[in-house]
């Protein structure tokens, strides 16, 4: 019985074995010449799980079993191949060979994660592969030309295309010539979009797809609305599809959808109510999209557990109830929007809630927390709001919680630091920027608190440094803006966690720190240090400074010249000693600062020469600030080939001599400002090949000599593209102005396409800096500007400014400047201009400033600048205009003192009147000099005809007024927090 046994076993095992599985001879064959036809590159960076060619498909050898071989599989019962793999094998070059269509029974086919050439992919042979389910070309560089039309491939279930360009490949017809497909895969493709009503004649009610991804997919155009509409759809996600457009549609009944995804896209509209038809969404992230609105309630989707609205224009308050019936939900982010009202205290209370994310809003009330505060929650971040009252003391029964962030608020009264005990999981704290008292217990039990890597109590009314953090090992601490003095405490350096250490003491009242510093209190990685706007007073003997990342001491008192200092910097990255009293000269020292990118010691006492290596040794310096100094001497005569600076600041100086010619070699430089000094040279033309530079400040120096190319090729060279600032005042340039001058000036004539421009707003007031960011590099520059001298701080948006006052020029003014459209400031005061103002100059709609005080000007102000309606200050005095001031718009706002000195000048603000005969401006002649430019004028007039006759007729008709308000106020808000959120 038992032999009978042992024979039937091997009689099965013979027959399902070795001998049912033996390969077919012709596939085989096809096998091994399709391989032949491949070319490994093993060479390649991509593939460094290969070390020679020999190792990629070894097993692949004449005379053996196929069905052994590795990255094959066979049908046990026909002993057919069904599955080829070949992802990820390095293979480079064409893909010319058919033999793939002889394996007539491949139910799977991978190619992906490979390097074929983007030539044609073979045009025949799909019609063979009847039996093929799962296709995944992904990643492997072929091209477009993928034959997918009707009738081949139609028994696909999943495709993966993801990655290659599909320009000639329409979404809707490739669903629709694959009718059996359920995944659908096109991540970061270029694939294009027909009209959004072209619904294909089977769809989406025959449909049977499941999946459908286009995340990162390069496709331009309106998203097909009835994709929404296959009910058998369970997962869409075009997330990262920057320009594809829609809007959600009504959602059907009956739908499968449960994962929901259009991240940063644009979609815009409402989201419809009817997307509570959704009962199976798990997940819906419509995040960084344009859509406004109210906020859809929660407890339509009784399976849901992420939902991710934020960085759209949403409004509303929240809703208010249903989260206990949601047991799976997880995730909440409603952040960067316009909600407004209160929070809902059960919203803490949800049992299943991790992560609640309700920053940069409009939220206001008490922040309350019912009793029964769910113990899962993990992070949570209301900054960023107007939130009121006290800090609920329950906190402290928040035991699970990682990240808390409090910070931008109203929150009142006094908190108490020892509630943290509880919290042994918190990692991240910050409640900085409110109106609390923070306090400490101040005992030895710092031990019982968590170890917080990032902790951030910034303006809380602190007196001294809170003791629990002698336990900690930090990577982020800002205790600025408090009342903190006396001495730093040694052990501060000592508590940076092992990845480096950034420290923000700054805006305090500190006045000393050790003198002898042990090596062991200090971490070996610190990465940022500021110190600025203290009491520091004497020589600072800081930690070794060979490991500081960033250093900032500006605003305290220091008047020592530091050789300590600097013989310790050879690894700094960011060092600012600005607004002190050091003085002194400039250590050599700093030559060892091989690594630094940023240098500013500006607004100090330092004297003697500029130390030449800082130009021309230094190979990451960008940012170079020695403004309002005493340096003397030169400049530096040589700069770097190649050069990364893009800020030189050294105006306020005493700088001697010309400017370097090697200057050119700094193809980054965007700020260039040698004002206030003593340079004496011609006008630097050949600065104009900078392709960035956007500020040129070269005013009061001893420039001299008339505006001209020196020789330069100007029909070969663009000069001066990106100028955005040009400031030549008190110098001695003389001459006329050229017309080939101002016509270089392309930035201020039309908007750039580049990078947005860099300077405006008033210093004092700069932009706050992005939460959770290390600080960067804010430079400033200061203009005349209506009439006085005004600092602009480095912020993203739009400054235009043209500044020739106080000099020796002459002749007229060219009609050429009226083409400088975009400038917002022009002074031409205090030179030799003859002639009359050109009428052109009424083109300048954007101007608020305009100054041609002190010159020769004659005839009459031109009527046409009463279009100039942004205009904000004006000075014509002192010059020999004559006849009526215009007695209209912006003109009856200026005083009279914009005109005194003109003895023909009548009318309003002027003391003497008109003769009664004396028209307002007389009526111009054909081919007058004093004619109305209307042919310039035409495009501005009728655009800003065309809007008033459009807003008074929508103010007149009912709610036009709330019409126009609303859209004003929904535009400027979607800017500005748009701008917010994703910086």
């Amino acid at each position: 019985m038992f032999r009978s046994f042992l024979l039937l076993v091997t009689v099965i095992l013979a027959t399902s074995g070795r001998g049912a599985c033996l390969c077919r001879q012709d596939q085989s064959a096809a096998l091994i010449r399709l391989k032949a036809s491949f070319h490994f590159n093993t060479t390649s960076s991509n593939c460094p799980q290969f070390s020679s060619e020999e190792i990629i498909l070894s097993s692949w050898k004449v005379d053996t079993d196929c069905c052994t071989w590795e990255r094959v599989t066979c049908d046990g019962t026909s002993s057919y191949v069904t599955d080829l793999e070949l992802s990820n094998l390095c293979i480079f070059g064409n893909l010319s060979s058919s033999e793939i269509f002889k394996l007539t029974s491949l139910r799977f086919l991978s190619l992906a994660y490979n390097m074929f050439d983007a030539s044609p992919w073979p045009s025949f042979g799909f019609e063979k592969l009847t039996d093929l389910k799962h296709l995944d070309l992904s990643y492997s560089g072929l091209s477009g030309d993928v034959p997918l039309e009707k009738g081949k491939l139609s028994n696909l279930v999943t495709l993966d295309l993801s990655g290659l360009d599909l320009k000639y490949l329409s979404l809707e017809t490739l669903i629709d010539n694959l009718g059996s497909l359920q995944q659908l895969h096109l991540d970061q493709v270029n694939i294009s979009v027909s009209s959004p009503a072209s619904v294909p004649a089977h769809f989406p009610e025959n449909s049977s797809l499941e999946v459908l991804s286009l995340s990162g997919a390069l496709t331009v155009g309106t998203f097909p609305s009835w994709i929404f509409h296959i009910k058998s759809l369970v997962s869409l996600d075009i997330s990262g599809s920057e320009n594809l457009y829609g809007e959600l549609p009504e959602f059907i009944q009956g739908s499968a959808l449960n994962v929901l995804i259009l991240r940063g896209t644009m979609f815009s509209g409402k989201i419809p109510e009817t997307i509570g038809n959704l009962r199976n969404l798990t997940r819906l992230d419509l995040s960084y999209c344009q859509f406004h609105g109210p906020i859809p309630s929660f407890a339509q989707w009784p399976m849901i557990y992420s939902v991710d609205l934020s960085s759209n224009d949403l409004s509303g308050s929240l809703p208010s109830d249903g989260y206990h019936t949601l047991r799976n939900l997880t995730k909440v982010d409603l952040s960067c929007n316009r909600i407004s009202g209160v929070i809902p205290a059960s919203l803490f209370s949800h049992p299943s809630l991790e992560y609640l994310d309700l920053r940069q809003n409009n939220l206001t009330g008490n922040f309350l927390l019912y009793p029964n505060i769910s113990s899962n929650l993990a992070s949570i971040d209301v900054s960023s709001n107007n939130l009121q009252g006290p800090i609920p003391k329950s906190l402290s029964e928040l035991v699970g919680i990682r990240s808390l962030d409090l910070s931008s608020n109203n929150f009142t009264g006094t908190v108490d630091l020892s509630f943290l005990k509880n919290c042994k999981q918190l990692d991240y704290l910050s409640i900085s920027y409110n109106k609390l008292s923070v306090v400490d217990d101040g005992n030895n039990t710092y031990r019982e608190y968590p170890i917080i890597s990032w902790l951030e109590l910034a303006s809380c009314n602190l007196s001294h440094v809170p003791m629990f953090l002698m336990n900690q090992s930090i990577t982020i601490l800002d205790l600025s803006n408090n009342n903190i003095g006396g001495h730093i405490p040694d052990w501060i350096w000592g508590i940076g966690g092992p990845s480096g250490y950034s420290l923000d003491l700054s805006h305090n009242l500190f006045t000393s720190v050790d003198k002898n510093l042990s090596r062991r209190s200090v971490i070996d990685d610190t990465v940022d240090l500021d110190l600025h706007s203290n009491k520091i007073e004497g020589a600072i003997p800081l930690p070794p400074l060979a490991t500081f990342g960033f250093l900032d001491y500006s605003d305290n008192r220091f008047d020592s010249s530091m050789p300590e200092f600097w013989s310790r910097i050879s690894y700094v990255d960011y060092l600012s000693l600005a607004n002190n009293s050091l003085s002194g000269e400039l250590s050599h020292f700093i030559c060892n600062a091989t690594d630094i990118e940023v240098l500013d010691l500006s607004f100090n006492n330092f004297s003697g020469l500029i130390p030449p290596c800082l130009l021309k040794d230094n190979e990451r310096l960008e940012i170079l600030n020695l403004r309002g100094n005493n340096f003397h001497g030169s400049l530096p005569q040589e700069v770097r080939m190649e050069s990364v600076l893009q800020i030189i600041d050294l105006n306020g100086n005493k700088l001697e001599g010309k400017l370097p010619a090697s200057i050119i070699h700094c193809g980054m430089l965007q700020v260039l400002d040698l004002g206030n000094n003593l340079i004496v040279d011609t006008y630097p033309e050949w600065l104009g090949v900078l392709p960035i530079l956007k500020v040129l400040v070269l005013k009061s120096n001893r420039f001299h000599g008339p505006i001209d190319y020196y020789g330069m090729n100007k029909q070969t060279h663009s000069f001066f593209p990106e100028l955005q600032v040009l400031d030549l005042s008190s110098n001695s340039f003389n001459g006329s102005l050229p017309t080939w001058f101002l016509k270089q000036f392309k930035a201020m004539m039309v908007v750039s396409s580049g990078a947005p421009s860099m300077y405006v707003g008033i210093v004092g007031t700069p932009p706050a800096l992005a939460p959770n960011s290390r600080p960067d590099y804010k430079d400033s520059v200061t203009v005349t500007l209506k009439g006085q001298e005004t600092t602009l701080v480095q912020i993203l948006s739009l400054f235009m400014s043209l500044d020739l006052s106080n000099n020796n020029f002459e002749g007229i003014i060219p009609k050429e400047i009226g083409d400088l459209k975009l400038l917002k400031g022009l002074n031409l005061s205090r030179n030799s201009f003859t002639g009359e103002i050109p009428p052109r100059i009424a083109n300048m709609l954007q101007m608020e400033s305009l100054d041609l005080s002190y010159n020769q000007l004659s005839g009459e102000i031109p009527p046409a600048m009463v279009v100039m309606s942004f205009l904000e200050v004006l000075n014509l005095s002192y010059n020999h205009l004559s006849g009526m001031i215009p007695q209209s718009s912006q003109f009856l706002t200026f005083p009279n003192t914009s005109f005194l000195g003109n003895n023909g000048l009548c009318g309003k603000p002027q003391t003497r009147p008109c003769e009664p005969n004396q028209a307002p401006s007389a009526a111009p002649t054909q081919g007058s000099s004093k004619a109305l430019n209307w042919e310039i004028l035409s495009v501005e007039v009728g655009i800003i005809s065309g809007l008033a006759v459009v807003v008074v007729t929508t103010l007149l008709w009912g709610n036009g007024r709330r019409w126009v308000y609303w859209h004003v106020d929904k535009f400027w808000l979607q800017v500005l927090q748009r701008w917010i959120c994703r910086h």
